[in-house]
């Protein structure tokens, strides 16, 4: 006995004096979990098609309420709907009073007399509340009743149910016509009904501190039965480290049931040190989860890393924040042989958690040691390596698989992985000639948060004169969305004898567009800035090789017309006042402005053929230059003095008798009138 009591005392004081040992090289720390037993907090009531359940996440309400109306007395209990909070999470609810508000509106009476009862389910166990007798008369209109639950304490496991049961006992009308109802609503913004409950919902923990060199990854685990939601509609969640908070993107990682988030922090003294770690975690507003631990950490001086936390397991696309996107398109319309092509070329640029995915995955391809996805699961190794995979750095070899495997599996990952409607974006590849996926690290090949850049080129025939979708929009709505918003801009640019025909916009509030015509070539520009998922926008045009719409041959038509019309005109007014026509030339550069701002060609053409009518017009109703007045006489032509000349009867001026010949007629050299001369 003396032997057992000297080693369990040995153990106890080595025990004691272990953390404090000099010898120890790696710090001592473990996971502690800093919150929380259970939460008060509001339930929301939702309802769908499929179940009717509580949730703490008023992000999920929907614009469209859920209801259940009665329009007949009702003498016997009815139930108007059961909610379900599934699955729970386990712990002790505390003893409280539970309190449901419910939204209602009574139709077509003078009010409503209620009798209502609320059922709260936890395990084996059931609490009842009832509508208080003072606020059991309704009148009309709308507004909110509250019934208390007194929940007495008691232990819930993950099986267990927690339920709320809503009953009408008797439901009678006051001063009904025809018509009369009550409605009980929930589940919109408008009509947020909840119950305000104190029960648990989560555990956050605070992982023992992951030390690489001079950086220290703290993580903080969140264990819920919400899964992502837990993650995405959460108002906020930060860290900070001796009470500064640690700013820049964490890095989210899915370990079964439980979200992982990991902040990177740089400012560790060297060596061995204690610092406090606090969290907080913003369930909804109103409602701040707060947790406080204290960590012995140890770092050592580092030439630098992998430019941050790398997880073992595949980290999260989004933590519902979304990644930056902007899209860019280059497209050139040319003549063929049989037709015209389309060359397009599409850029991605990707930052953000969608760009640590990326990377992430393209450092695990082949890798069959841990879980992936199915979008990354399925990316054959190819030529890489083991030594290659999982490296922390993208290897050439790692891209060029990459871009080989994207020939035959770029549907499947744009639209799993990326989010992205493929032929709404890029068209259908399966029609083009050739296409080609191209991706670049931008300088950094680290497996980190750096954008990178995705570019895809096609080349692709097109009927002439048929309509063509340049560009849909491609996001997919997702309920945690991938990206927190997108930029696109489209440059397009046509040869001399193609054409777009026509840029047809059916969102003209989200894009900007500007449409040129030159003679050679179209130039059209289409941009768009913050962008949502939610944002529905096409673009269709209808190129074309028809000469009628061939910049060149449509600008030479132009001119032909144009400068036929001021031919023929100036000479009508060869002999005219001018100064009308000269006038109406303004009209020339208008043409050409309809010619630049790429108006339709038969408008142009009929355009410029009504300016040249109009020109003709002018010219045949202008005054003759001789035309005199006696307040404003004509100065008389030169006149040769060795002819005698005769003065016209009609306007006066003297015109020369060159010819002794008699009779002779002479044509008015001022008014064009026959004068004859008989002696």
């Amino acid at each position: 006995m003396k032997r057992q009591a000297v080693l369990i005392l040995g153990c106890f004081l080595f025990a004691i004096i272990l953390p404090s040992n000099p010898l120890i090289e790696q710090s001592s720390a473990e996971n502690v979990t800093v919150c929380c037993d259970s939460v008060e907090a509001d339930l929301y009531l939702l309802g769908s098609d499929s179940a009717s359940i509580l949730s703490p996440f008023e992000d999920l309400l929907v614009e469209t309420p859920t209801s259940a109306s009665f329009e007949t007395a009702l003498t016997s209990s009815e139930q108007i709907e059961k909610w379900t909070l599934s699955p729970a999470w386990s712990g002790l609810v505390p003893e409280s009073v539970w309190s449901l508000e419910l939204n209602y509106e009574v139709s077509d009476a003078g009010g409503a007399q209620l009798n209502l009862s609320a059922i709260v389910t936890i395990g084996g166990s059931t609490f009842t509340g009832y509508l208080d007798a003072g606020s059991s008369f309704v009148p009309s209109g709308v507004g909110t009743l509250t019934i208390d639950i007194p929940v007495e304490s008691v232990t819930v496991s993950g099986t267990s149910e927690v339920s709320l049961t809503l009953n009408a006992r008797t439901i009678v009308f006051s001063v009904p016509s025809s018509g009369a109802s009550i409605e009980f609503l929930w589940g919109s913004e408008a009509e947020d009904s909840k119950v305000s409950a104190n029960l648990p919902l989560l555990d956050l923990t605070l992982d023992e501190p992951v030390v690489e060199g001079d950086l220290v990854y703290f993580g903080l685990r969140i264990e819920s039965a919400f899964g992502m939601e837990a993650l995405v509609f959460s108002d906020s969640i930060t860290l900070s480290v001796n009470g500064i908070l640690l700013d820049g993107d964490p890095t989210e990682v899915s370990e079964g049931d439980a979200i992982l988030v990991i902040w990177t922090w740089d400012g560790a003294a060297g060596g061995v040190e204690t610092v406090d770690v606090s969290m907080e975690y913003v369930l909804q507003p109103g409602v701040k989860l707060t947790g406080l631990t204290i960590f012995e950490i140890e770092t050592f001086d580092s030439n630098g890393g992998s430019g941050g936390y790398y997880p073992l397991n595949e980290p999260l696309r989004s933590s519902g924040r979304g990644s930056p996107l902007t899209v860019s398109i280059d497209l050139e319309l040319e003549s063929e042989d049989n037709g015209i092509r389309l060359s397009r070329s599409t850029t991605l640029e990707i930052g953000g958690e969608m760009a640590f995915w990326m990377r992430w995955g393209m450092d695990h391809m082949g890798d069959e040691s841990i879980p992936l996805s199915r979008v990354l699961g399925n990316f054959q190794a190819g030529a890489v390596s083991d030594d290659e995979r999982g490296s922390r750095v993208i290897e050439s070899i790692e891209v060029n698989q990459f871009e080989s495997y994207m020939e035959s599996y770029y549907i499947t990952y744009f639209q799993l992985g990326l989010g992205i409607e493929s032929d709404e974006l890029l068209g259908d590849l399966s029609e083009s000639d050739t296409f080609a996926i191209t991706l670049d690290l931008m300088g950094e090949e680290r497996v980190t948060n750096a954008p990178l850049t995705l570019r895809i080129d096609s080349l692709t025939p097109i009927s002439s004169g048929s309509d063509y979708t340049l560009l849909r929009s491609f996001i997919k709505s997702q309920a945690s969305p991938l990206w927190s918003s997108y930029d696109i801009t489209v440059s397009g640019s046509t040869s001399l004898m193609t054409s777009f025909s026509v840029i047809e916009l059916d969102a003209t509030d989200l894009l900007e567009v500007d449409y040129l015509r030159f003679p050679w070539g179209e130039m059209v520009t289409i941009r768009g800035d913050g962008l949502t998922q939610s944002d529905d926008f096409s673009i269709t045009t209808k190129p074309t090789s028809s000469p009628l719409h061939g910049p060149l041959s449509l600008t030479i038509i132009v001119v032909v017309i144009l400068m036929g019309g001021l031919l023929l005109a100036f000479k009508i007014v060869r002999q005219k006042n001018r100064y009308p026509l000269l006038l109406e030339t303004l009209l020339i550069p208008m043409v050409f402005l309809m010619v630049f701002f790429a108006y339709p060609p038969l408008f142009v053409l009929f355009s410029s053929t009504g300016v040249s009518f109009v020109w003709l017009i002018t010219a045949m109703v202008s005054p003759k230059l001789t035309n005199i007045s006696p307040e404003n006489p004509t100065k008389a032509p030169n006149i040769v003095t060795s002819f005698p000349t005769i003065n016209c009867p009609q306007c006066g001026v003297a015109n020369p008798v060159t010819s002794n010949e008699r009779p002779i007629r002479l044509e008015c050299t001022g008014c064009e009138r026959i004068i004859k001369i008989v002696a």
